[in-house]
């Protein structure tokens, strides 16, 4: 069965939305299904959040190591850990990033955007790139902006696009773009886009390596999930030097489990279409 036959076949059964995009590194080809619709982005806006995080650290404008205090505002629920440890526990930049990536924090996210300069900051540096439909409109968790209708957005072509730049050193630097993939590789919520792969887990230090195994793949990724939003986006590494990027957005769904499970389903497709 070919590649379109596969991914359709899967997805009849989704009561939703779905965008899709995908793109070998090694030969340049390409699947997209709705590259160009607007997606709620959800946590998968924290990519572009910590890539200025990074690039302000690079310019000078502050160290990665200097500590900073939490305002109680920006103490928010949904994933992360900070809201469950002492108030008087002040984190680095650099481990704010890594709570952003690594679980999803928050807390930690809305933190960095103060630091940033604001949701506009943001938006304004993905513009600034090119990705004029990645927009960081309200904080996470921010009910009341969220129900005026200010939602942070993306679209699978954009935020796959992305991913092809980060990968080549061409956001920041290919240090800062490094330590970024570093953060992503080490992504502790694996139940989308590598639950069904031989993906090296995020805790074994292997993810680290040049060098993937043979029947193994490593991944970067980043996931994202609102009430009827399920998003992930990644880079995926293979043996021999060879790379995809695939970004699946999801929205309207009747199920969120269901989301959740046709991501996964789509991932082992085109990890089998990558690897023949």
């Amino acid at each position: 069965m070919s590649l379109q036959k596969e991914v359709y076949s899967i997805l009849s059964s989704l009561e939703g939305d779905v965008g899709i995009f995908y793109h070998s590194i090694g030969d340049d080809s390409e699947f997209s299904i709705n590259p160009n619709k607007r997606f709620s982005a959800a946590s998968v806006i924290k990519i572009p959040l910590v890539s200025l995080v990074l690039k302000k650290s690079e310019e000078g404008a502050f160290s990665l190591q200097q500590e900073i205090e939490i305002h109680d505002e920006n103490f928010v629920g949904g994933t992360g850990i900070l809201r469950h440890l002492s108030r008087k526990y002040k984190p680095t930049i650099e481990e704010l990033c890594k709570l952003a990536i690594i679980v999803s924090d928050n807390s930690a996210t809305n933190t960095l955007i103060d630091i940033v300069g604001g949701c506009e900051a943001v938006t304004s540096f993905c513009q600034h790139l090119g990705f004029s439909d990645m927009k960081l409109q309200r904080k996470m968790l921010d009910l009341a902006s969220l129900k005026a209708g200010r939602d942070n957005f993306i679209t699978a072509g954009d935020i796959g696009k992305y991913l092809l730049k980060l990968e080549s050193g061409k956001i920041v630097s290919k240090v800062s773009d490094k330590i970024l993939i570093d953060f992503m590789k080490a992504q502790q919520l694996r139940n989308k886009l590598p639950y069904l792969l031989p993906a090296i887990e995020s805790y074994d230090k292997q993810v680290f390596l040049d060098e993937v195994p043979e029947g193994k793949v490593v991944v970067a990724n980043k996931t994202g999930d609102l009430w009827t939003v399920q998003n992930d986006v990644g880079i995926f590494y293979l043996p021999g030097g060879k790379a995809y990027v695939l970004a699946i957005c999801s929205s309207n769904l009747v199920k969120q489990s269901e989301g959740i499970t046709i991501i996964g389903l789509l991932s082992e497709v085109f990890y089998r279409y990558a690897v023949k």
